[in-house]
């Protein structure tokens, strides 16, 4: 069942968008040479089977393909004049020149030219201002030729006198003469056609077919005829008046029963097939001038104007139309009423007010005019027992149908016009102070007193079922007032803000659906739970309507069905036949961006007929069916993929037309950028997703950009997918590129073969290295064992030598015990001449002693005796057994004192000897038979010999000597 309405719906829809409107200005999009960089002038139009615009420029081929322009230029930079679509070929032609593009895998579009098929003396053929498709032939026709490209040749046809232009007529091909001869072109024939020289001196610029039977045929300057096929008939009436004197230069059946007219003088007409002006479009009105030389009908029934300075691009099967300045309209739409057959609109300017419909603007006339006393800014619009009421900033006013303006109430800032339910002879008007209360008179409204109690500014009122009034303040939250029974005073009011379950109190709406009273906030919709007395979400309508974020107005229509007007989207929410509900987009969407903030407003004449306010005009909107624009199917396409990096590069271009095997990267350039377009011209700003298989998980964010980056890819296969949405959030089916990323050279089958070279010189080499190893192991352990015995040896040698060693050292040991021993006899020596001495001296004294008192005889015998102990004190026999001792000792101690000092004496070397004992003063003292001073004076006399200083040690020096 739902199938089968859908398909009404959809077939009424076409139906209706196949008529043009004719109720304010049609969508146009401007083009300037500054934005597609080539030639101003645009002589001819065409389109692939892609949807991609070619358009003949003075510059060369132009080609857009819905997200960027490109400029193809002939091989002399030659103006081109005419271009052809047949499929994706693409043929044009020129100042003598003819030829085709067609699209190269890496060179984007590449040109052919057939002039060198041209027979060599029909060469200057002049330019080439048409091209026709007849059968399986190519025909280019030009100022004094027509040539016939098929089969890889061209044939060349002088023409029996100077063409202005050629058309086909029933699936005949015909020329005219620049006089207004007729000629079929027939077989490389030129046969005069009888129009009984009705065209004489006419020069027809446009033919075709525009309904069944019936041939328009448009002139420059005459106006245009209709051939029913036996007779010509021209146009009567206003129309054909101004085709004359706006002199037509290009014209296209647009929709079924209209055609477009473009003119050198003045814009663009379209009328309907009896001839009646159905929309006037020029440079006052919206267009980029008034000069069109060119017009073409795409696929989706819109149309493109080459102009003069530009392109235009008017959106003539849109549901969408736009009331703006073109019209007459000035400034930011805040309220919208049809009244009376005429449609009111209260901008920031002041009340606006045009015939309903909007009537074609003639000669400059434009159809809003100010209605008078209503200039300043207007807030609402409400229709009342026939009277029309304006909210205004300076107060209210009455308009009745006759555009007098009467003022109700001065006092400044009116929002909003309440009726009470229950007391139907009066109104609740908000002001920018409280609440007012008017009453009918007469017939009309007057002001009756403001409601007392209440003074905060009350943009929203809504009355519920239980006569509570409900007021949004766009900053403090909600108020719900109750009134007296006279509705003349509050009796009490109650704030529900955030602390009463709102989730802010700032920029909250609120609208009355059906029985219900709803609030809009920035979160979500809300609603009034009595038992608590708070606000608690609208769960089920939140729900339904998906994301119900930024809802700024629900407007409910005839139908039942909600218009839910977002800050920057319009939407649609419908009740199905099974009873469920759906929310559907709507094209309103593309102008989102230019809603009055904080001022969104809508205005639901109808079901089909709906006006949104914008900063800048008024855009109407035919909603007749939800699933209209449904029905037009996007197309996207994957135009490039090419190399990332120093080595950037293309891989291919166009990959749906040229690619015919799957596509091949080399691992070395596995990094690539993805360029994608989609030929949409009608749908608002187009968002991109993108999705590679075998690489990414799931799509990608929703992107304005139509370009993605892959960088470093695996090895691999990959599907790469592209797909659209619009502001409608369509989406459309994905465009689907399969490659390959290849394998990285450590894969390959060369790679594999180096690897099994490798391997085996790796065994090869290991075998060599093991054995050298081996032989190096061997070497070592040769090398080891004569280490270990030169080791031994070393071992061997050291305990000899260290034998030797202990030897020598038992040897200086029994030697130093030897000479220790020698010196303790040489000091028993020494000590026992010191001895002898000593006795003999006391010896000696004592005989003296008794030698004097004995007799002379006795006397003479002990003085012999003390002789004979002198003599043997005086001996050195002593001495040199000691000298004898001593020098066997210390070998070479008494030579070598005797060789470095010879001036010392024999008694200075014998104090040497004594001093080299370590001897003591006294011990040396008796041995020298002197005093210990005496000792002292020869330490200090040989001190003085040996010339040393005070520090050194005298005794040292004799142990170091």
């Amino acid at each position: 069942m739902r199938k089968l309405i859908f398909i009404i719906f959809a077939i009424v829809a076409n139906h209706v968008f196949s008529q043009v409107s004719n109720l304010g200005l049609p969508i146009i999009k401007h083009y300037p040479k500054s934005e597609y960089r080539a030639g101003t002038q645009n002589w001819s139009i065409c389109q692939d089977s892609r949807g991609f615009m070619y358009f003949a420029n003075n510059s060369g081929l132009l080609r857009f393909d819905g997200n960027r322009w490109d400029m193809f230029p002939l091989p002399n930079t030659q103006l081109v004049r005419s271009v052809f679509c047949s499929g994706d070929t693409i043929f044009v032609g020129a100042f003598e020149e003819i030829g085709y593009f067609v699209y190269h895998r890496q060179s984007d579009m590449v040109y052919h030219s057939l002039t060198g098929l041209v027979p060599k003396t029909e060469t200057n053929f002049d330019e080439v201002w048409r091209i026709f498709r007849l059968g399986s032939s190519y025909i280019f026709q030009s100022f004094s030729h027509i040539l016939e490209y098929k089969n890889d040749s061209v044939k060349a046809y002088r023409a029996p006198e100077l063409l202005q232009f050629s058309f086909l007529l029933g699936g005949k091909y015909y020329v005219q003469g620049k006089e207004g001869a007729i000629y079929r072109f027939n077989n490389g024939n030129f046969e005069r056609f009888d129009d009984n020289g009705i065209f004489s001196g006419k020069q027809i610029w446009a033919c075709f077919e525009i309904s069944e039977g019936k041939t328009l045929l448009a002139t420059i300057n005459h106006g245009v005829w209709l051939f029913d096929g036996t007779k010509f008939t021209p146009w009567e009436g206003m129309v054909n008046d101004l085709l004359k004197s706006y002199q037509i230069f290009s014209a296209s059946k647009v929709h079924e029963g209209h055609v477009a007219f473009g003119t050198i003088q003045n814009g663009l007409i379209i009328t309907d097939c009896q001839g009646n002006l159905v929309k006037l479009v020029n440079k006052s009105s919206g267009l980029q001038n008034n000069t069109i030389l060119s017009t073409f009908v795409d696929n989706d029934g819109n149309l493109w104007l080459g102009l003069d300075n530009g392109i235009d691009y008017v959106e003539l099967s849109s549901p969408l139309s736009f009331i703006g300045e073109g019209l007459g309209l000035e400034g930011a739409v805040y309220a919208t009423q049809i009244f009376d057959g005429k449609l009111f609109v209260g901008t920031n300017q002041g009340l606006y007010v045009a015939p309903w419909p909007i009537p074609p603007a003639i000669d400059g006339a434009k159809p809003f005019r100010l209605v008078p006393l209503t200039k300043g800014q207007v807030w609402s619009l409400f229709e009342y027992n026939g009277v029309l009421y304006c909210g205004h900033n300076f107060g209210t006013f009455a308009i009745d149908k006759h555009l007098n303006v009467k003022i109700i109430s001065s006092e400044e800032g009116t929002w909003v016009f309440i009726p009470l339910r229950n007391v139907p002879n009066l109104l609740i008007v908000g002001k920018y102070k409280g609440v007012h209360l008017y009453t009918k008179n007469n017939g009309e409204l007057v002001f009756l007193k403001k409601v007392a109690g209440f003074n905060e500014s009350s943009r929203f009122l809504v009355e519920d079922d239980n006569e509570s009034i409900w007021m949004a303040h766009g900053y403090k939250g909600i108020f719900k007032l109750m009134l007296n029974e006279t509705k003349d005073s509050v009796m009490f009011s109650t704030l529900y803000d955030d602390t009463r379950g709102f989730p802010v109190k700032f920029g909250i709406n609120v609208e009355k659906i059906g029985n219900q009273i709803v609030f809009l906030t920035s979160q979500g919709i809300y609603r009034y739970n009595s038992l608590t007395d708070n606000m608690e979400p609208y769960s089920e309508l939140n729900r339904i309507i998906g994301d119900a974020t930024g809802i700024r107005r629900m407007v409910e229509d005839q139908t039942g069905d909600i218009w839910i007007l977002k800050s920057n989207a319009l939407q649609r929410l419908v009740r199905n036949p099974n009873g469920t509900k759906s929310v559907y987009q709507t094209p309103v969407n593309r102008f989102g961006e230019n809603f009055v903030a904080s001022f969104e407003n809508i205005y639901v004449h109808n079901h089909n007929c709906v006006f949104v306010g914008t900063e800048n005009g008024l855009v109407y909107y035919n909603g007749i069916s939800p699933f209209s624009q449904s029905t037009a199917k996007m197309n996207c396409y994957i135009k490039s993929i090419s190399i990332l990096g120093k080595n950037e590069g293309l891989l291919f271009n166009d990959y749906t037309i040229t690619g015919k095997d799957n596509l091949c990267v080399p691992f070395s350039q596995n990094s690539i950028r993805v360029t994608a377009v989609a030929p949409v011209y009608n749908a608002g700003n187009i968002n991109f997703s993108f999705l590679l298989k075998g690489y990414d998980t799931d799509w990608s964010q929703w992107q304005s950009d139509n370009v993605m980056d892959y960088s470093r890819l695996p090895h691999g296969e990959y599907d790469l997918m592209v797909r659209i949405s619009d502001v409608m959030g369509r989406v459309s089916e994905p465009a689907v590129v399969h490659f390959r990323i290849g394998l990285p050279w450590y894969l390959s089958w060369f790679a594999f073969v180096l690897y099994v070279v490798l391997l085996l010189a790796g065994f090869y080499a290991i075998r060599i290295l093991i054995h050298r190893k081996v032989q190096r192991a061997t070497a070592r352990v040769r090398e080891q064992k004569n280490l270990e015995l030169k080791v031994q040896e070393e071992e061997h040698k050291r305990q000899v030598l260290e034998s030797e060693r202990e030897i020598i050292r038992l040897k200086a040991e029994k030697l130093q015990t030897q000479i220790e021993h020698k010196n303790r006899e040489l000091a028993a020596i020494a000590m026992q001449i010191a001895h002898k001495n000593d006795v003999l001296n006391k010896l000696k004294l004592r005989l003296e002693v008794i030698a004097k008192g004995i007799n002379p005889l006795t006397q003479k015998d002990m003085l012999e005796l003390i002789h004979n102990i002198d003599n043997d004190l005086r001996m050195d026999k002593d001495w040199q057994r000691f000298e004898r001792h001593f020098d066997e000792v210390h070998s070479g101690f008494t030579k070598k004192l005797k060789e470095l000092y010879p001036e010392l004496t024999p008694s200075e070397l014998r104090l040497c000897t004594y001093l080299r004992l370590n001897m003591t003063t006294k011990d040396i003292a008796q041995l020298l038979n002197i005093s210990v001073r005496g000792v002292e004076i020869s330490r200090y006399r040989l001190r003085r010999k040996l010339k040393l200083d005070s520090d050194t040690n005298l005794i040292d020096f004799m142990l170091n000597l």
